[in-house]
């Protein structure tokens, strides 16, 4: 199976495949694994060498995955589920309705999806039913630039949005000024006066015109392919079983930046890199994100496709750090922790569902999970406050 080594390196190590069934395929009492939509696991003699070796990375990240959120995570949830059929190099799109589109109507590739449990209508005539499901499907290069969606997910239109609002206020109360200083004072020079107000007009002008030509230069800030074998990537399995694990309040079928912040904080404490989804050379090319990045709040970052950006789990991995400088401290004190910060999360999440927003939803809901999990309350939620003003949630 495929193990990270340093930034864009990796190696492919032997390990045990935990709680295999004596079949000579890979399925478990947890995990079944299968090809698109199969119903039978694929077997060791697959001809397909790549198959397998798909199947074997899944099987074994997955194990690591269930095996984290029970015993650190201690969820009873995640310990009832049934087994779970994860499918690999699936381009099928997900219907509610049937389970899976026609292979006709779309083709999917370089992604990953957690699908809810769901059956056929009851006018169906040969009614199906399908547990929670995760799959995989294949890579694929393709040239980035064509793929392009959004409006505005760079750098510079991103940062151009956050200066806007104290710019042109700023210039809008200048030439209230200048105007009310004609009225006040009707001798001063209503040229200079117009000149100075016409170059405040002028400025958001400019403003408002840099910020409409930056939306549509996200093709400029990426790599010119793009491809990911998402079975090959651990912190992307990481993620969706994520996604499976919450699902009892957090159901999969959105993909907003509350949801995939949450998954990818529960990924990251388990693959412990401080930069997730690194490229690996040969399977993926994808941009990583920052746990430790500094950016501030932004209603923008609310909107679905946004859901990509690491703004969540930043500000999520800021409280963690917040949380473990604050106990270690306390146990010099010999004190104990103020909070296990993993439950917390955790806790956060019976308090959420899939359409919660950053500002208003997931920072009431970590405050009411340290209400009910922090044994000190007011330095726990005084941490947690000094986290949302550090991010511009104040």
């Amino acid at each position: 199976v495929l193990e990270r080594t340093k930034k864009d390196q990796y190696v492919f190590a032997p390990k045990t495949l935990q709680n295999l069934y004596c079949g000579n395929k890979f399925e478990g009492e947890f995990f079944k694994i299968v090809k698109a939509t199969d119903t039978e696991a694929i077997s060791f003699d697959d001809k397909n060498p790549e198959l397998i070796k798909r199947a074997a990375n899944v099987y074994y990240h997955l194990t690591i995955a269930r095996n984290h959120w029970i015993q650190k995570i201690k969820s009873d949830y995640v310990l009832s589920l049934p087994q779970i059929t994860v499918r690999i190099d699936i381009t099928n799109a997900f219907s509610n309705v049937r389970h899976f589109k026609n292979a006709e109507q779309e083709k999917n590739f370089n992604n990953a999806w957690s699908i809810p449990d769901g059956e056929t209508p009851s006018f169906v005539k040969d009614k199906i039913k399908w547990g929670k499901e995760i799959w995989f499907s294949p890579s694929k290069k393709l040239e980035s630039r064509k793929l392009v969606k959004s409006d505005g997910n760079n750098p510079v239109h991103e940062s151009l949005v956050l200066v806007k609002d104290p710019i042109v206020e700023y210039n809008k109360n200048a030439v209230i000024y200048q105007g009310l200083n004609i009225l006040v004072a009707p001798a001063i020079n209503n040229s200079v006066v117009l000149k100075n107000s016409l170059k405040s007009l002028g400025f958001i002008a400019i403003l408002y015109g840099a910020i409409e030509v930056s939306k549509h230069a996200d093709h400029w800030f990426m790599d010119k392919y793009y491809f990911i074998d998402t079975a090959m990537v651990p912190e992307i399995i990481y993620h969706e079983y994520a996604h499976i694990a919450m699902s009892d309040t957090m159901k999969t079928v959105h993909s907003v930046p509350v949801i995939e912040g949450m998954a990818d904080y529960f990924a990251a404490d388990i693959a412990q890199k401080n930069m997730m989804y690194d490229k690996l050379k040969d399977f993926s090319s994808n941009k990583p994100k920052d746990l430790k990045n500094k950016s501030y709040y932004h209603p923008y970052l609310e909107a679905e496709w946004n859901s990509t950006s690491d703004f969540t789990v930043s500000l999520l991995w800021q409280g963690r750090l917040a949380f473990e400088k604050f106990n270690q401290e306390r146990a010099r004190k010999n004190q104990t922790p103020i909070a296990n910060y993993d439950d917390l999360v955790f806790q956060a999440h019976y308090h959420l569902d899939e359409n919660s927003d950053i500002a208003n939803h997931l920072t009431s809901a970590l405050i009411d999970a340290c209400k009910e999990k922090c044994e000190a309350l007011r330095p726990g939620i005084n941490l947690l406050n000094g986290v949302f003003e550090r991010k511009g949630l104040n």
